[in-house]
């Protein structure tokens, strides 16, 4: 069922929550590994999708949303790079625990701002019948972004959707051949 596209967002990040409590209680590094790449994995997706589909939103609704886009476009690119380094790293890797950690704290300070500041504004700015259809359309971009970080990749439709939806069927096909494990949202 679809949602409106704020409930997407907030959804997106509850996943990436419960998974990272699941790595913190897991204690078998194989089982961390499948856990810290589906943590990159849905990290990944959420952030193409949110660029895609949310922050042209932010950027035309709020006085203020080029600065607010522009500033959690900075914050994904960040994470972007730090996911694309962790990508290439397995858990028992030395500096691994320090770098997951890292990314655990960018996002954590990433939500806390969109879901206490920005996301409380949007929804104040539009209509309910706009956040539905908007949540339609983040919910079919969701399928068909990367699932893997790219930080070099353009940040902004349209260039952005034309790059995913090159990279994308090449980040699935990689997928194959990796662990992970069910969220509490399913497989992507």
């Amino acid at each position: 069922m679809t949602k409106d596209l704020i409930s997407e967002v907030i959804e997106d990040h509850n996943v990436v929550k419960d998974l990272i409590c699941r790595y913190r209680k897991e204690t078998d590094p194989k089982e961390q590994q499948k856990i810290a790449n589906t943590i990159v994995r849905e990290l990944s997706v959420h952030s193409a999708t949110e660029e895609i589909c949310a922050y042209p939103l932010i950027e035309k609704h709020l006085s203020d949303g080029k600065k607010i886009a522009d500033k959690n476009r900075e914050e994904h690119l960040q994470l972007k790079k730090d996911l694309y380094q962790l990508d290439s790293m397995k858990v028992p890797d030395e500096g691994y625990g320090d770098l997951f950690k890292r990314v655990i704290e960018e996002f954590e300070h990433h939500i806390q701002e969109e879901e206490k500041e920005t996301y409380p504004k949007l929804k104040a700015s539009l209509a309910d019948d706009l956040l539905m259809k908007e949540g339609e359309k983040y919910e079919k971009t969701r399928n068909s972004v990367p699932t893997r970080p790219h930080p070099s990749a353009p940040d902004k439709p349209p260039f952005e959707t034309a790059v995913g939806m090159v990279q994308a069927p090449v980040d699935k096909t990689y997928d194959q051949v990796r662990d992970f494990v069910e969220t509490n949202r399913g497989k992507i």
